[in-house]
């Protein structure tokens, strides 16, 4: 972009140092070269050679379009890099082009890693390329296609030994750099390059991630959330990096490489380049069959090393430019403009006559008037009237202001790149007298006017990549216009095969009078037309003039007898003329007149010279501040919003929640809905109410708002939502999140629940009582609040048991096979429901009167209604086949009870052919080290939890007058009473869902006050420095425990933060009255936080009832010692992690573990992950048997290092 030109006020420049050309690339201009200090020719590249590109029209607005000269929202399609250059003096003459454009600036060819490049790059050297770089085939931009990165290309490696030993041996190394790039991430890539021979090391995926690039993949969709690859304003102003994040990690990497060379003995970098013989083969793939010595072998120690040239292992002399520019055509038309150089004068050069060696003609002369004038010379200003036959390239690059007047006949490349410049071409005056007939001949070469900008020309061409001239032709061959994305192109004669193909943009008009053109021979995204000479087409208006303004400058620079022959006939020969109209084109032009903006089609006034009347005035010589006003003319701004104050507009909070389906079409079509619309969660009942009954807490559902909220999700390349990137992280069952958010958007429920059951056995759990780590981890968090991924999964479910979508499947054939599980907790019954769906026969045993574990008594019943969602799954599962076993004769491996209904440990491993323990972690970290513990009042939060679940559920009242019920149903005179906070001030000790629970509770209760102590300190607001996405988020939450616990304590948070308790306090009847507090600091000592009690800070509070809701420190021990299991260091049952067969193995060969009692208190959709891999292994071991042995996998374990998590 030019507006990124002019240096900064600091001296800084925000220019790039390189610029690309690659098949006319889109905006390659005069301006583009002269502002480059290296100009690379593209090749191919590495992680996807061959391949060409496209960028949809929706991504072509702004800066794009401006940039790349083309039209807002009609797409750019390119073709594989260079499809025009088909031997190595095709490349010969671009890399000379590119040297006349910008003398200053090396010149460099970007090949592709692959077998046989060592001899293209020589080649490449002997055309006097000044830099060689060697793309890997690792890497690639989000753009590209999976195929193209995984399965193309070769290791840079390979391709960087071969091309710097043919170098060397070619006696050709020290003229050229050598650099390779492709996943360069440390100083070792940067040390093994450097021995294979290169001086450059190409890094872009690392600094990108520095700079905060989060690899989402989906750069063409222009949606990217960290406001790289986007040019979207709202987008950008999301980006956060900055320069020094960049330039750290390169000053790690350098500091890496400078350990590594002192540590072989290298002192500079110029030392190591090509020194191979230190690189060692890795010692576990020596005897792989691998033969790396001839990558491994030094260049300069090759037997045929010297024979030609001289040994040289890096860039000693460079290429010698100056002995063929020097007698350049330009460098005599430098002499004869010398007016308009210092003046601005129009001036007229003639006489000059070309011969076939005369290259690249009017490119030194357009680049050394852009450096004194910029763009700001008059349309033929510098006029250069020349005859006989040019080289190729004749006006390559010619800037505006350049009229470059050929009497004669051109080669190749005539007007490639043309940049604002006018070029006329046509047959000697003394041919045409002897009988030359011009339409029935060529006199230019193939693949003319590539790529040229706004400019004029007439000659016989194919403007393949036309990107804006205004070119008329008396006959063309084939692929006339391909790849077209601007400009006019009028033929006056017959044209080839191809025509149109890949146009995008720009008009053409064909001279057919014998209507031989049909639509059949052209591609569908062109339509084709007769022009009507009464009226212009609807979406042009300016046609018919434009038409005849060229037709007559053709007439008029040529002299064409076709033209003149046209003009007598005219308007009556406008009906001749068949107009090829791109589809896209015309819909955006459409569109823009419908809306009133100024039309797409911009006359062509300014870029034409008239002939006779050139203009004559001239300038004074310009200041050299005014030189620089000239060359930095500042560029019209990409987006009309300030990208400083484009958050002011779309302000969380302020965007809709809820959108009507034609809306919601429209912001899908758009994928735009992550921007304007807000995160809704589904919504819960207000607090007065729900706090009189136990129902649950939310209100009915609305599904056109969860639809809405579905359309926020990103479509990213690269979800983090569904992944566990680690333990703290994502969704560790894999939910296929973003698909199922796409078919709800589209009303598509019945596919999105199946995709739903896919991955997780039990929704109606995880969207109530998760925490959901998939929205911590969602793309969108980083930018914005998170999609509400949570209340979709629910509503997904809760949908399809409405419509009956939820019913038993029983396993059509049995196994014969048996398995017992102990615990229904959400590890159990995974575990179950999967090893049922395989066709075991599965029992179930549970020690409470009820199935669900966790899910039954561990969570309240306003979270989870238990009989209409924990017992209605267990329901389906028992109709299913599953067999279930509760109380007392479920208490597995317990003989304390007078009953003895339960079997034993080994009876159950007698009758089963596998036993799986999934009793979770129910031993709760108490506090018995705190003087007071023993008054009564003292509870444990899952006791509390427990017993008033289980006294609902006996009374069968949840709803308003649930208290004339509660615990009536329950006949057992020794079971415990449940605990009733009604009256009392609570202190609950402990946050998370626990602690949060018992806070509901006790409101629901009706206690007189709450408080919620927790010994560590408030969470910041939003995520602090050491708590990176995609991370769990540990900042400060309000959940539906601490809103109620507000009514109480007069609308203020119950929580309070940083205090320790010293002591219970109690009365002589050894009943709880209180607590001794004191607050505490946290200070870093030595990178430990170190808990410090402040000074006076001691408080006693009143408390009737306290509960400990402190987490769980693991499972029963007597239970896994009836099995024979063993404990790990932390007391939970010992069983394997390794990714192998014998995985969730104990030590007895018929005993698995899964859930909280392997992995310790966790999350239930970590216990449900835990339950279906956990029946993955059971199945494979009572299918296969026992392929690997546990005790030797557990013993190999316990001999290896044991490391810190943090590692």
């Amino acid at each position: 972009d030019p507006i990124r030109y002019p240096p900064m006020e600091n001296g800084d420049s925000m220019k790039s140092a390189i610029k690309q050309v690659a098949s006319g690339r889109f905006g390659v201009t005069m301006e583009y070269l002269s502002n480059a200090k290296e100009l690379q020719i593209k090749m191919a590249q590495g992680a996807k050679p061959g391949e060409g590109g496209e960028l949809p029209g929706k991504k072509v607005q702004g800066g794009i379009a401006k940039t790349r000269k083309a039209t807002a929202g009609v797409g750019l399609i390119s073709p594989p890099p260079h499809h025009d250059i088909y031997s190595i003096e095709d490349l010969a003459q671009l890399i000379f082009d590119l040297k006349n454009s910008n003398p200053g600036a090396d010149v460099s060819v970007k090949l592709v890693s692959e077998v046989g490049v060592g001899v293209v790059a020589t080649g490449v050297a002997k055309c006097k390329a000044d830099h060689i770089l060697i793309g890997g085939a690792d890497g690639g931009t989000g753009a590209s296609k999976w195929t193209g990165i995984k399965y193309a290309g070769a290791p840079w490696e390979l391709g960087l030994a071969e091309t710097h030993q043919t170098l060397v041996l070619n006696g050709l190394r020290g003229r050229v750099t050598l650099e390779t790039d492709g996943q360069l991430r440390t100083g070792r890539d940067v040390m093994i390059a450097a021995l294979l021979g290169a001086e450059r090391f190409g890094f872009a995926t690392a600094p990108l991630i520095a700079m905060g690039c989060i690899m989402m993949r989906k750069c063409h969709l222009n949606t990217c959330p960290v406001g790289i690859a986007t040019q979207d304003p709202v987008l950008r102003a999301k980006f956060e990096g900055m320069p020094e994040h960049v330039v750290n990690y390169l000053m790690l990497i350098a500091e890496e490489v400078r350990v590594l060379m002192a540590k072989l003995g290298f002192r500079t970098m110029d030392d190591l380049i090509g020194c191979a013989d230190v690189l060692r083969v890795d010692p576990s793939v020596r005897d792989s069959g691998l033969n790396l010595a001839p990558i491994l072998t030094p260049a300069h120690m090759l037997p045929d090393a010297g024979k030609i040239g001289q040994v040289e292992r890096r860039k000693l002399n460079g290429q010698e430019h100056f002995m063929i520019l020097q007698p350049l055509t330009d460098s005599m038309l430098l002499q004869d403009f010398k007016m308009t150089f210092r003046y601005g004068e129009a001036s007229v050069s003639e006489g000059r006559k070309l011969t076939n060696i005369d290259r690249t003609v009017g490119t030194l002369l357009s680049h050394e008037l852009y450096k004194r004038w910029g763009n700001s010379l008059q349309a033929g200003t510098c006029h250069a009237k020349l005859t006989g036959t040019s080289g190729q390239s004749f006006g390559a690059f010619a800037l505006k202001g350049v009229f470059l007047e050929l009497e004669g006949d051109s080669q190749d490349y005539f007007g490639k790149g043309l940049s604002g410049g006018a070029l006329a071409v046509y047959p000697p005056a003394q041919s045409l007298k002897a009988g030359f007939v011009a339409e029935d001949n060529v006199i230019i070469g193939n693949t003319a006017l590539l790529a040229p900008l706004p400019a004029s020309a007439s000659c016989e061409a194919f403007a393949v990549r036309n990107s804006g001239a205004w070119a008329v032709v008396e006959g063309t061959g084939d692929h006339c216009c391909e790849y077209m994305t601007g400009g006019r192109v009028v033929v006056l004669g017959p044209v080839g095969m191809n025509l149109a193909a890949g146009m995008s943009g720009g008009i053409t008009w064909i001279w057919d009078p014998e209507n031989k053109l049909t639509q059949d021979a052209l591609p569908s995204s062109v339509q084709m037309g007769k022009v009507d000479p009464q009226k212009a087409h609807g979406a042009y208006p300016t046609e018919l003039q434009d038409l005849e303004s060229l037709v007559r400058a053709h007439l008029e620079f040529t002299g064409s007898a076709v033209a003149e022959g046209l003009l007598k006939r005219w308007p009556q020969s406008l009906s001749e003329f068949a107009r090829i109209f791109p589809v896209d084109l015309m819909k955006v032009a459409t569109e823009l007149m419908a809306a009133g903006k100024p039309s797409v089609f911009l006359p062509i006034d300014d870029y034409m010279p008239q002939m006779g009347s050139l203009p004559k005035t001239s300038t004074k010589k310009p200041s050299k501040s005014q030189k620089s006003a000239l060359l930095n003319k500042p560029a019209t701004p990409t987006s009309e919003v300030d990208i400083e104050d484009i958050s002011s507009i779309f302000l969380k909070g302020s965007r809709p929640k809820k959108i009507l389906e034609e809306e919601l079409v429209q912001v899908v079509r758009g994928n735009r809905g992550f921007m304007t619309l807000d995160r809704a969660e589904l919504p819960k009942r207000p607090e007065e109410e729900r706090i009189e009954d136990f129902l649950e807490i939310s209100a009915p559902k609305d599904e056109q708002t969860v639809r809405t909220q579905a359309s926020r999700c990103m479509d990213c390349g690269t979800p983090f939502c569904h992944q566990s990137v680690t333990t703290k992280s994502g969704c560790p069952l894999g939910n296929l999140i973003p698909e199922w958010n796409q078919l709800v958007t589209q009303n598509r429920w019945h596919e999105a629940f199946k995709r739903l059951m896919k991955t997780n056995n039990f929704p109606e759990f995880t969207g109530r009582v998760c925490p959901a780590p998939c929205e911590g981890a969602c793309v969108l968090a980083i930018i914005d609040d998170a999609v509400a991924i949570k209340s979709v999964e629910l509503s997904i479910i809760d949908k399809a048991y409405e419509m009956g979508w939820m019913r038993p499947f029983p396993p059509q054939t049995r196994t014969g096979r048996k398995v017992a599980i102990v615990g229904s907790g959400p590890a159990g019954l995974a575990a179950a429901d999967q090893l049922n769906k395989m066709g075991h026969s599965v029992t179930v045993y549970e020690r409470a009167d009820r199935i669900g574990g966790l899910m039954m008594y561990g969570v309240p019943n306003m979270k989870t209604d238990k009989v209409d969602v924990v017992q209605r799954r267990v329901e389906i599962m028992r109709q299913e086949g599953v067999n279930f076993v509760c109380g007392h004769a479920g208490n597995i491996g317990n003989h304390g009870d007078s009953l003895g209904m339960a079997p034993s440990a080994q009876q159950l491993q007698d009758d089963n052919d596998a036993v799986l323990l999934s009793v979770g972690a129910t031993v709760g970290r108490d506090m018995q080290s705190v003087p007071g513990r023993e008054f009564q009042g003292v509870h444990m939060a899952m006791d509390y939890l427990t017993l008033n679940t289980k006294a609902l559920l006996d009374g069968g009242k949840v709803g308003k007058g649930w208290r004339q019920w509660w615990g009536t149903g329950n006949n057992d005179p020794t079971a415990p009473k449940p605990i009733d906070a009604n009256g009392k001030v609570v202190v609950v000790i402990g946050g998370g869902d626990t602690g949060n629970d018992c806070i509901g509770t006790a409101v629901r209760h009706g206690a007189k006050r709450v408080i919620n102590l927790e010994l560590m300190p408030q969470s910041p607001e939003q995520r602090a420095g050491g708590n990176p996405w995609p991370h769990w988020p540990l900042i400060m939450r309000t959940d539906y425990g601490h809103q109620e616990a507000k009514l109480l304590n007069g609308d203020g948070d119950c929580r309070e933060f940083s205090v320790s308790t010293k002591a219970f306090v109690g009365d002589e009847n050894g009943n709880l009255t209180g607590i001794r507090l004191v607050s505490v600091r946290w200070d870093n000592v030595n990178g430990q936080m170190r808990m410090v009690e402040i000074p006076g800070s001691e408080k006693v509070i009143p408390a009737d009832l306290v509960f400990l809701a402190l987490g769980f420190t693991g499972p029963e021990h007597p239970l896994g010692e009836a099995f024979g299991v063993e404990l790990d260091k932390v007391g939970n049952y010992r069983a394997l992690y390794q990714n192998v067969e014998a995985d969730f193995r104990t030590a007895n060969p018929k005993v698995f573990a899964a859930g909280d009692c392997r992995r310790g208190q966790s999350l239930v959709v970590w216990a449900i992950r835990e339950g279906r891999d956990a029946a993955a292994a059971v199945h494979r071991f009572i299918t296969f048997g026992d392929t690997l042995s546990a005790t030797a996998a557990l013993a190999a374990e316990a001999q290896k290092p044991q490391f810190s998590s943090a590692l």
